[in-house]
């Protein structure tokens, strides 16, 4: 008979000797995805609750039942190159469970103690919260470290960081630019002067004035930021998107991903009514459910498109907008799309090495977790991966 709860626990101490992993695994052949699932949610409280003098959960073990369990739930079904929601929601949870010991371990370790976990050593830490201010003098200021903090800028601008978030007083000047910028593996948030927020995604930047006080609020972005307007019938709010594009609203919430190496400039709409325009081109005006897509050509191609913008009339939003809330939402995403994703949020360099593999994922997964746990998923759903340096090599 086993004891969940002290196989678990030991487990989470790196305790279990091998007659007792190999009987928990056939043990675990028998028992329904539902109840192995609440296993690793009660297996993840007990890692929160881990003494921090003790050594972290060892990710093998947790990778072999992972392997047992999946081997459980895919044998009688046909090899398919598209990765199944459910099966991916399973190793999600693997994953978090990993990110949570990793947490632990870097968290509370005192320094001077070695990583004793190879997975530690080689391992890369989710993106997180920063970005770099530069002023219109060609200044920059470092936001990561400002958790709590006013900072006055240029002729009299003020602005405060608070958490996450960069507020600026509305006391700045129309002719005074200053620009965010978010490196890979940085996001942050901005509220103008107007009071309009700004979520920042990874490798993204945002020029604007420190004061709106012409008959247009205007921006410049590149790369993929979330806007909340704030609603003034009398002046528009426009953005420039990397000159190839632009949108103009009154006050509306909507995203638009601009990054170069995307095969479109995408603008979704989630409230309100915005006008998108090609340059030099006819414009559309999208409602909300939609989502207006430009090519997205290199300047050394011909743009066979051009003027023509594409409207989806049924986007979808969630996966749209699922960086914001933190989370990576794969569905329908093919595999070269969510290694931009993890390039940029994992400031990483992904080559292939046969080629890219013509794979459809499906699923979501935290953001918060580390690019081991994640590999561990995608090796799990048949994506084998080699990590060296920040170099990641697509085996399959």
């Amino acid at each position: 008979m086993i004891n969940k709860s002290t196989i678990l626990a030991k487990y989470a101490r790196n305790e279990v000797t091998a007659a007792e992993h190999a009987a928990f695994q056939e043990w675990l052949k028998t028992r329904p995805a539902e109840e192995v699932e609440a296993l690793m949610n009660e297996y993840g409280e007990i890692i929160a609750r881990l003494d921090f003098s003790q050594e972290p959960a060892n990710p093998a073990l947790l990778a072999a039942i992972h392997r047992e369990i999946s081997g459980q739930e895919t044998a009688a079904e046909t090899p398919v190159r598209r990765m199944a929601i459910r099966k991916w929601s399973w190793a999600a949870a693997v994953a978090l469970l990993l990110a949570g010991a990793a947490y632990v371990w870097t968290t509370y370790q005192p320094a001077a103690v070695p990583m004793p976990m190879a997975i530690h050593s080689t391992d890369i830490a989710p993106g997180t919260n920063g970005a770099i201010l530069t002023l219109s003098d060609g200044s920059r200021i470092v936001l990561d470290s400002l958790h709590t903090d006013t900072i006055s800028l240029q002729d009299g601008t003020v602005a405060r960081v608070s958490g996450n978030k960069l507020v600026y007083e509305n006391n700045g000047k129309e002719n005074i630019y200053n620009t965010m910028s978010t490196p890979n593996g940085r996001q942050f948030q901005l509220q103008l002067p107007d009071g309009t927020r700004v979520w920042l995604n990874s490798a993204s930047s945002i020029r604007y004035p420190t004061a709106f006080s012409g008959a247009v609020r205007g921006v410049d972005i590149t790369g993929e930021a979330y806007f909340e307007v704030a609603r003034d019938a009398d002046r528009p709010f426009r953005i420039n998107v990397r000159n190839k594009a632009e949108v103009e609203v009154l006050g509306t919430n909507f995203n638009v991903n601009a990054y170069d190496n995307e095969l479109t400039i995408n603008t979704t709409l989630l409230q309100g009514s915005v006008r998108v325009l090609q340059r030099g081109h006819q414009g559309v005006v999208i409602k909300p459910g939609q989502q207006a897509q430009i090519a997205n050509t290199l300047p050394q191609q011909e743009n066979t498109n051009a003027g023509e913008i594409k409207v989806i009339a049924d986007a979808n939003i969630e996966k749209t907008v699922a960086w914001k809330d933190g989370l990576f939402n794969f569905n329908g995403a093919k595999l070269d799309e969510v290694m931009r994703q993890l390039e940029r949020w994992y400031d990483i360099h992904v080559i292939y090495e046969n080629g890219v593999p013509d794979i459809e994922l499906a699923g979501k997964m935290t953001r918060g977790v580390s690019l081991q746990g994640l590999l561990i998923v995608l090796k799990e759903l048949g994506v084998h991966c080699k990590l060296e340096g920040r170099t990641l090599t697509v085996l399959s």
